[in-house]
């Protein structure tokens, strides 16, 4: 069986601001690419987006590769773009069969089936789902009553849902992403990130995240809970990744990359026995750092820790369950810039219970920390999350919405529209956000300072063009 795993175009077809969140590698398809490929699969992937493909070309090379199984990872605001080429396909060649997984089919199963055409589900962590799922296809009657994980139409062309599947309890037995099967010339990290002149890649030391932030999808797909993978088994990969794709910048895109100090500490360890030479970004809350975590990381090559601040007002915090506070985003941007790393921090505006006077203590927030970037992204009640079920209950999803409207970032109107703030209002001031932080005086003059050399100048200049890209 040839199998064929896309990355749907989002920013050309559904308003993404481009190039904000630079060219992202999808590790999940490339999980379970490495995992299937470990099986004795035929596995290419297609990166639609990172290619800016038009459906016409996507389509072309969908009928020269032929495949048998076209799986697609799908995000809520790209999820159009999948039933359209799904719909496609399945005209260039009846017989193929298509497999979805991501964020919005695992929490809207039964409608997707129901409004596209679609075969099968991947319900949550999808590398020994889409395995057995290839295993019972390639039975001359299969059973597929008997693949954890997954939604399907039966004979009868009745929706079904399996039980769930259980989560992969030792992450260290799932090989390394599939990496050669990806165009990494044309994968960059966004401005907020670049760090160094390396070839740079994305990684995860683990999955899911203890917390239950309103609105976090991590647990749609991952559960509520974190596993981690040993700190051997990152360092190896980062070696790996050194020794064959000579990539020396990694950017961590666990959920919560220093929720556990002894793992960051022996991590940071492995890195300096093995002398290995890479920079690299993480995530982090503001309540889960120590100066003992922050001067090894720093040692071992973090050079920027972003965190998720999401509101200077302490009663949408609460709201939010988010179970911090601005005195803690204070404390720990002091920390960090005493130890010499550099910080990102990301704010939404337009979350439940939002007023103009709660959107400027973001703004007033964002500007005392001072962080090296900022982001300001505007709220989105993520299918699946306690947030878009609030939503839902009490109507603020505005009129017509549409799954591109879900963008963190975008050219769209929010997908909310709360009594008292149009949504409007928040476009209006997301942008004047960006342009208070970005346009002090006091951060342009030490953001001219603090240009080293061309790499640096390359970030401000694309950080600059993403401004003036976002209308």
């Amino acid at each position: 069986m040839k199998i064929l795993l896309i990355n749907p175009p989002f920013t050309n077809y559904a308003g993404g601001v481009k190039g904000y969140g630079g060219k992202t590698a999808p590790l999940n398809l490339a999980y379970i690419a490495s995992y299937l490929i470990e099986k004795g699969y035929n596995v290419k992937i297609l990166d639609a987006e990172v290619h800016e493909m038009p459906y016409d070309k996507i389509c072309k090379t969908v009928k020269l590769i032929d495949p048998d199984i076209i799986g697609f990872t799908s995000p809520t605001p790209a999820q159009e773009q999948v039933e359209e080429l799904s719909a496609l396909f399945k005209k260039i060649n009846p017989k193929v069969k298509i497999l979805a997984g991501g964020p919005h089919p695992t929490a809207l199963p039964k409608r997707t089936l129901k409004e596209s055409v679609i075969d099968y589900i991947c319900i949550g962590e999808g590398e020994q789902t889409t395995y057995e799922l290839l295993k019972e296809l390639e039975k001359k009657n299969p059973n597929l009553s008997k693949v954890d994980g997954l939604a399907y139409r039966n004979n009868n062309n009745k929706i079904i849902k399996n039980k769930p599947r259980a989560l992969i309890k030792d992450l260290d037995t799932l090989p390394f992403p599939a990496r050669h099967l990806l165009p990494k010339k044309l994968y960059f990290l966004p401005p907020t990130k670049r760090i160094s002149n390396k070839n740079s890649t994305t990684a995860i030391s683990s999955r899911g995240c203890p917390f239950e932030c309103t609105y976090c999808v991590s647990a749609v797909i991952w559960g509520r809970g974190v596993r981690f993978r040993s700190a051997k088994n990152v360092v190896d990969e980062m070696e790996d990744c050194i020794n064959k794709y000579n990539i020396g910048e990694f950017n961590f895109h666990d959920d919560l990359f220093t929720v556990n100090e002894k793992r960051v500490l022996d991590i940071c360890n492995d890195i300096k026995k093995r002398n290995l030479d890479v920079d690299w970004t993480c995530q982090a809350r503001v309540d889960r750092l120590s100066m003992k975590m922050l001067h090894a990381m720093k040692k071992a090559g973090c050079g920027k820790i972003s965190f998720g601040f999401e509101s200077g007002s302490n009663k949408i915090l609460k709201l939010m369950k988010k179970h911090s506070t601005p005195q803690q985003a204070i404390k720990a941007v002091k920390m960090v810039k005493k130890v010499g790393i550099r910080s990102a921090g990301s704010f939404m505006l337009g979350n439940l219970g939002e007023t103009k006077k709660t959107m400027r203590q973001t703004i007033n927030l964002a500007k005392k920390l001072n962080t090296d970037t900022a982001t300001f992204f505007q709220t989105s009640p993520y299918i699946g999350t306690e947030l878009y079920d609030i939503a839902i209950k009490k109507g603020y999803l505005h009129k017509n919405v549409k799954w591109k409207d879900y963008a963190l970032l975008s050219k769209n109107p929010p997908a909310l529209e709360l009594p008292g703030l149009k949504s409007c209002e928040v476009k209006k001031t997301i942008k004047k956000a960006y342009l208070e932080y970005y346009l002090r005086p006091k951060y342009i003059f030490n953001k001219i300072k603090t240009l080293k050399n061309t790499r640096d100048i390359v970030n401000l200049y694309n950080g600059m063009k993403i401004l003036k890209g976002y209308k």
